[in-house]
This record gives C-alpha cells, structure tokens and sequence, in this order.
C-alpha cells in the first residue's frame, strides 16, 4: 500500500474510533498471527490476560543468541497496533511453549543486570534512526521520557524508582542485530531500552504484514543458566527478567500531542507499561452495523492505538501497583 493511501486510511480509522470509545460489546477480530482474539467479555478481566502465540521468529532469534553467548533469552513480543478491518487487536507472541503459560517479573538488586539498586533503569537510543514527520530527537526524546515518568511518578502504591541513564554512543540494543538490522550491542547498558525508528522491514520480518499494522513493540528477556534454563533465583514463581527493548516504526506519521500524525508519548507511555511487566488490557471490537470501534475500557494497556492518552486510567493504575505495590520485597 502506498503511504499517502496507508496514511489517509488510518486517518479515517482514528476517525472511526475516537466516535467509538464505548464499553458496548460486539464481535471481536482475529489477531495479527491468525490466532482468534478473545470474544468481548468482562471489562474488569485482569490486565496480564493476553492472547497469544508460539512466535517461530522469536524461537529462531533464541538460537542465535545462544550462538552469541549471552545467557539470556527472549521470552515474548508484544505490540500495539492501529485498529483496522483485518487487525482489531495488539498481539503477545512467545518463543516457546515451555515458557507461554510463565509469566516474567523484575527482581530487585539482580546484579546479573548491573541493577541500581532497587530501581530500574532506561535509556534512549539516539543513533537508531528517527520519527517521520519532520520530528528531531529533541521532540522524540521527551516525549518518551515523560512517559517513563508519568508510570514512576503517578503511581503512588509503589516505591520502584525509574531512573534515566545517558546515551553513551555505545550500540545499547540486540533485537535489531537479531533481526538483520544493525550489529550486536551491548544489552546491559540500562534495564530498560528505547531502540529508536526502524523501518518497515524489521516489522515485517517480526510478523507476516507487520510493518503495516505495528506501531511499536517491547521484547522481554529474561536469564538463563548454563544449561539454558530459564531462571528464577528468587523463586517467587516468575521468570527472571533481564532486560527490555522497544522499537518504534518508521512507516507511520509520528507527532507530538496529536491524535494523527500518531502520538509519539502515547504509544510511548503503552510500550514502557510493557517495560514495567503489564499485559494488554480491556476488549477492542468493532460494530459492523457502522464500522465503529470501540474500547472496553479505554485504557492505556489497550492492545490498540485510540488517540492521544498521557494519562494512566485507574485500571492502568491498578496492574502496576498489583506488580510493585510491595517493592522491593
């Protein structure tokens, strides 16, 4: 599709949903890997409920970061997407179906990812390409900082710092690597990485069309032992994680506080919600009577981009104080 036809579309979708935003319940889309979507249900379902799949990408990636050494391994992508005729909803794909039911949590002062301590850490990565729509990283580089922000600041249930480290200039990330798009960095620079605009090949080759639906995506890894096990040292009955990457895709109009052109610290605030170990959350359907889609709740953990929404809801709220209402213990 070319990109004035693309962009003109996604015009009218956000159109469509912004008229939308409901907790009516209808039908409900099959995901981006084929896998049928959840019907629409209870609107208080939890906010780590997900669908999901085995991502025989994600499984490949494994295999060579064994090659690599590294003792970590990636455990699930999750992206969100625009709402659309053939994608309604973001997707959760797993590199196995050893780890698909396990869930994955931050363990405080793990020194196997150099921890400050008992908070975490993010870094922006400047040298990985740059927004479309005439953004400069001066624009880009705040808007995401004030979304890691707003999870350290407006949650108060939890003591969890979240502390910004510097871009250096050294290569921070792996996926890219992992995926043919850049060379291998080091992963342990910060907890948590925002990986820059890649173009629309890396999406595709994530999942089949990818680059026309995915507008940003977080991987988690978790560590490994010697033998290739995932860990869980303090056997608080989740994986260990190590670290975290997000990407976000250049083949969309990007903007600052703007429904379309896309909301750079929007899809930023929903992909670091990822970084922090929450789930997608509410149902996302549409009406076929008249095309409208709706959000059930609207929320920021939503699977689906629904505009401008800086603010975490108190469902938002709710997942992140059930993960770090009793940090550091």
């Amino acid at each position: 599709m070319k990109r004035c036809s693309l962009y003109c579309a996604v015009a009218l979708l956000i159109a469509l949903v912004w008229a939308g935003c409901s907790t009516d319940r209808g039908p409900v889309a099959p995901n981006a890997t084929g896998v049928a979507a959840k019907p629409a249900g209870d609107a208080t379902a939890s906010a780590s409920e997900e669908t999901g799949a085995i991502s025989p990408v994600l499984s490949a990636m494994n295999g060579q970061l064994e090659a690599t050494g590294l003792q970590v391994r990636l455990h699930r992508a999750e992206w969100i997407v625009l709402p659309g005729s053939e994608v309604t909803e973001g997707q959760t794909v797993f590199a196995n179906d050893r780890t698909f039911q396990l869930g994955t949590r931050w363990m405080p002062g793990d020194a196997r990812r150099n921890a400050a301590g008992d908070a975490l850490t993010y870094l922006v990565d400047r040298s990985d390409g740059k927004a479309t729509g005439g953004l400069r990283n001066a624009q880009t580089e705040p808007a995401i900082d004030r979304a890691m922000t707003t999870w350290d600041v407006t949650t108060t249930c939890s003591n969890l710092p979240i502390i910004k480290v510097a871009d250096t200039g050294k290569d921070p990330d792996i996926v890219d690597f992992l995926l043919g798009f850049g060379r291998l960095g080091d992963p342990f620079l910060a907890d948590i990485t925002h990986a820059g605009w890649l173009p629309k090949g890396f999406f595709d080759a994530l999942a089949p069309g990818g680059g026309d639906f995915i507008l940003g995506v977080t991987f988690t890894f978790v560590f490994v032992d010697g033998a290739g096990n995932a860990t869980d040292v303090n056997q608080d009955g989740f994986l260990d994680t190590a670290l975290k990457e997000t990407y976000y895709n250049n083949n969309f109009p990007w903007g600052i506080n703007t429904n379309f052109p896309i909301d750079v610290e929007s899809v930023a605030l929903h992909e670091s919600g990822h970084a922090l170990e929450q789930g997608h959350f509410g149902k996302i359907f549409r009406t076929d009577a008249n095309g409208e889609i709706h959000f059930a709740p609207r929320a920021v953990m939503n699977a689906a981009y629904s505009g401008i929404q800086q603010s975490l809801t108190g469902d938002d709220e709710a997942g992140h104080c059930t993960l770090f209402g009793s940090w550091p213990n």
